[in-house]
């Protein structure tokens, strides 16, 4: 086999010095016996000179450090006598080989069911054609091997040509679990030598290194945002430093703008970044951008978007339910079956699901919310909510801290319900299950919405985001527009209590526009217009998917307690008011007019319109009970 190595194998002669080996003896005797052609020797030459072009541009750029953000450890001193041998190598054997690992399927496949494609599929050999100043969009759904192809095909190829990638993500509970990741997989031991004076020999203990220590930093949007607000020309400076820039979770400068006052800084750093270095964009829901990008200003090519659909089939029903007192029966009915994981919209609704729940499930509801909330220290931290991934309790209630950044491999959660409308954010709160198995299903439960409501939400955002937003910019080119528009009575004061898309400066005397978060917006108006124009169900699951894969999957909701008492009673004469009772508690039958005010007594036909949801109905009957009176009996048929 003919080989020619980097340095003529100099490096061979050292290891055989430390090792007592003799691999640079017989790759000389190699060299002599099966020399290259003068082709293969040209081609090697070029190569050679390719590669030390490559170094010298590499060394050439500053070298990152990361005093800045954190203190560097020192190094363990090491005594003079001390012998390395590394005991796996991390060099791909080869010239330009290398070799990847295979991708673990999460979901064993079925014989007659064709394979789920990866992005590392998809990608395929095109990764190592990619150059600075171009975008490379995985436009995936969870579980589709985006972070795998990154951590096990990009980050080997870089540490293989000394390039460094650095990868920002959303959430410190994802930060952590990549790092993790990462240690996990550039784990390397070596037998380090020292000279035993007491034993008179050289003494072998095990090191454990991380190889891919200095190829990839992991951080967070937020971490980007304090990077470049406090030094703006030095962090981009840093981030040049970097071969590859890897922006994964990216839908969070949708699903956060709202709430981050800095999110902008992430999209202008990463936006300029593209003109340097190749930049890859990461997320299952990022869809605002990435057509953008791809239909209407071409700055994505299409050799370089990679779109695997979401993958939904675990979900084996989807559910909407309208009323407080039905989420909490449907938490009490999955909870005595398996595990139920809920999303709640407010703090408050968080504490009156355990005060009403804690009857019945006392030391078997987690909690949790953002560590930053003045109440975190009330609810569990993340850690104690999940571990190795599967969550600790019966119930976990959480805010939408926990919406992405989280996998949750556990069998046993069996129902999720989320009280939310965004699509954007559903769709995350859906890719928290990770299935180990095609029997791994859920049960997926939605909080419905009316078309009043739905219409009050556009109207709120219309008049609290939108409106501020295009007076601030009329008033860019015109000042008075902007002057007049504060000047109305009540607006400076909505201004201070509502707006996400206008806020004052940080010195208080003056108003800055906040692009991503009126685009946050925007976004949330087109999805209301869908709902209002299909109906809540099917417009919020459509945009969910961007399809119709969960449509099919819609059931009505239906109480197990319920059918229960319809198959021991059918048939059966009760009286009115007693059956009546007995229905509406069990089935949480209420007058849909009055939902949110004093309840009153439901009407039959209103009981009939839920019990045909389980193919009964009741009928009427007054029957004389004695000689002077008659009373009515409700009786339930089979429809």
């Amino acid at each position: 086999m003919k080989t020619k190595l980097p340095f003529d194998g100099f490096y061979l002669k050292l290891l055989d010095e430390q090792n007592g080996t003799h691999e640079y003896e017989e790759y000389l005797r190699n060299c002599k016996e099966n020399p290259l052609t003068e082709e293969e020797q040209r081609e090697w030459t070029e190569s050679a000179r390719a590669a030390i072009a490559e170094l010298e541009q590499l060394n050439a750029e500053p070298e990152p450090t990361r005093q800045a953000a954190e203190p560097e450890v020192e190094a363990e001193e090491v005594p003079e006598a001390e012998v390395t041998a590394a005991k796996e190598t991390s060099i791909p054997q080869g010239e330009g080989v290398l070799l990847l690992p295979a991708e673990p399927t999460v979901i064993p496949e079925v014989a007659s069911e064709p394979k789920r494609i990866r992005i590392t599929e998809l990608v395929k050999e095109n990764f190592k054609n990619w150059r600075d100043g171009i975008r490379i969009v995985f436009d995936a759904g969870v579980n589709s091997g985006k972070t795998y192809f990154i951590l096990n095909v990009l980050l080997p190829w870089a540490y293989q040509n000394h390039w460094k990638i650095i990868y920002i993500c959303n959430r410190v509970p994802l930060r952590n679990e990549v790092q993790q990741e990462v240690e996990r997989l550039g784990r390397t031991e070596e037998k380090v030598g020292r000279w035993n004076h007491d034993l008179q020999q050289i003494v072998y203990e095990t090191r454990v290194t991380n190889k891919y220590k200095d190829t990839i930093r992991v951080e967070t949007y937020q971490w980007m945002e304090s990077f470049c607000k406090g030094n703006p020309k030095e962090a981009m400076n840093y981030f040049k430093s970097f071969n590859y820039i890897v922006a994964d979770e990216y839908h969070y400068l949708l699903t956060d703008a709202a709430i981050n006052k800095c999110i902008d800084l992430s999209y202008v750093t990463l936006n300029e970044l593209t003109k340097y270095r190749p930049v890859i964009f990461m997320s299952a829901t990022a869809h605002p951008f990435f057509h953008r990008w791809r239909d209407e200003t071409n700055e994505v090519l299409p050799e370089n978007y990679y779109h695997i659909p979401s993958d939904y089939s675990y979900v084996e029903r989807a559910v909407f339910y309208w009323t407080d007192a039905e989420e909490i029966k449907i938490i009490r009915q999955e909870a005595r079956r398996g595990k139920v994981l809920v999303f709640v919209d407010r703090m408050s609704r968080l504490k009156k699901l355990v005060k009403e729940l804690e009857d019945e499930f006392a030391g078997e509801i987690a909690t949790a919310c953002s560590p930053y909330r003045p109440e975190a220290r009330e609810f569990d931290g993340l850690e104690e909510v999940l571990q190795d991934g599967k969550l600790h309790k019966r119930i976990t209630i959480v805010t939408t801290v926990f919406y992405n950044g989280v996998n949750i491999k556990d069998p046993e959660l069996i129902c999720i319900i989320s009280r939310l409308w965004d699509p954007i954010v559903n769709a995350q709160i859906l890719g928290r299950k990770r299935p180990v198995s095609k029997q791994d299903t859920c049960a997926v439960y939605f909080k419905g919405y009316s078309s009043d409501r739905i219409k009050q939400e556009r109207e709120h955002i219309g008049k609290r985001q939108l409106e501020p937003a295009k007076k601030w910019k009329d008033g860019k080119s015109d000042p008075e527009v902007w002057q007049e528009y504060l000047h109305k009575p009540g607006i400076v004061e909505m201004l201070d209590k509502y707006s996400k898309t206008v806020n004052r400066d940080e010195y208080g005397n003056g108003w800055e526009w906040r692009r991503r978060a009126e685009h946050q917006y925007l976004v949330q108006m087109d999805a209301l217009k869908l709902m209002m124009e299909k109906g809540y169900q099917w417009g919020m699951l459509y945009a969910v998917v961007e399809s119709d894969a969960l449509l099919s999957k819609i059931e009505p909701l239906r109480f197990k307690e319920l059918e229960d008492y319809i198959e021991e009673n059918l048939g059966k004469p009760i009286l009115g008011e007693i059956m009546r009772k007995e229905l509406v508690e069990r089935g949480c039958i209420t007058n849909p007019n009055d939902r949110h005010k004093d309840k009153s007594e439901p009407s039959l036909k209103i009981v009939n319109r839920y019990l045909i949801y389980y193919g009964v109905e009741v009928r009427s009957d007054e029957k004389r009970i004695n000689a002077k009176q008659k009373a009515t009996f409700w009786t339930l048929y089979r429809l």
